[in-house]
């Protein structure tokens, strides 16, 4: 039996993004036992004598208790990044608006060209060597990045106008384009947030459009944000960036689609 080629495409994007998120944990050294005790779940034992040397045991003790909750802590930033990465992102808001149009197919489509391509454009620039990692952490690399998934939504919107999209479809690619071009322009001047500010632009895009009870999701802002500062790919003012660049790209939006 034939394997279809997205089927194989799937699997090479899956593998690939799951290669490169093993490294970054690696690198933390998460899986891995703490140096000070054979194995870390296993309680410390006090030795029989007093005195400096139960002091040394219950520093040691502190140490190891803290230096599992700041791997937790880690560990969880870095599961709120990749659920909330941009990419994934895309792919569910458009399947909502392919959901609430009743037009499946051409939400499938959106999101394959707004999440997939734009992944597969990713991980192709890693094996280049043109691009660190997946999340693009380093701020002259993400150029290239832009400009290519510009080019990629350009094509889409043409495609999805050659298949008489719905207009709340029209208008999230419209919207989409915005937001990378103001975004690439402000990134020539500080690494804003992607995850932040695509969070908010999509979260009051669907509260505008689709039903306000969305905007409760802007609750949710603060976790992304701590997340990729817990793991130090932003800093605050990055992060402002982020929310500010977000919201004006939604403003735009509005005015221009919506209103």
């Amino acid at each position: 039996m034939r394997v279809p080629p997205f089927v194989i495409l799937a699997k090479w994007v899956l593998c690939t993004f799951c290669e490169d998120l093993s490294n970054e944990l690696a690198k933390h050294n998460f899986g891995k036992v703490p140096p000070m005790t054979e194995n870390w779940m296993d309680p410390v034992v006090e030795p029989q004598s007093t005195g400096e040397g139960k002091s040394d045991t219950i520093w040691l003790e502190i140490v190891t208790t803290d230096q599992n909750k700041r791997s937790l802590s880690e560990l969880a930033a870095r599961i709120v990044s990749e659920i909330c990465a941009p990419w994934v992102l895309n792919i569910g808001f458009f399947l909502i608006l392919g959901d609430v149009t009743g037009a499946w197919t051409l939400g499938i489509v959106a999101a394959i060209g707004t999440g997939i391509v734009p992944m597969i454009l990713i991980l192709g620039l890693m094996k280049l060597g043109r691009v660190g990692n997946h999340h693009v952490t380093t701020r002259n690399q993400r150029g290239l990045v832009f400009v290519g998934i510009i080019v990629c939504v350009i094509i889409l919107i043409f495609i999805l106008r050659a298949l008489e999209a719905p207009q709340l479809i029209w208008d999230g690619m419209f919207s989409a384009l915005i937001f990378l071009v103001l975004f690439a322009q402000v990134t020539l001047k500080i690494k804003a947030s992607v995850h932040v500010g695509l969070w908010v632009c999509l979260v009051m895009f669907l509260g505008l459009t689709v039903s306000s009870w969305w905007l409760l999701g802007l609750l949710f802002t603060p976790v992304t944000a701590w997340a990729r500062m817990r793991i130090k790919h932003h800093t605050m003012s990055e992060i402002v960036a982020g929310v500010v660049t977000g919201a004006v790209a939604t403003g735009i939006c509005y005015a221009l689609l919506l209103a």
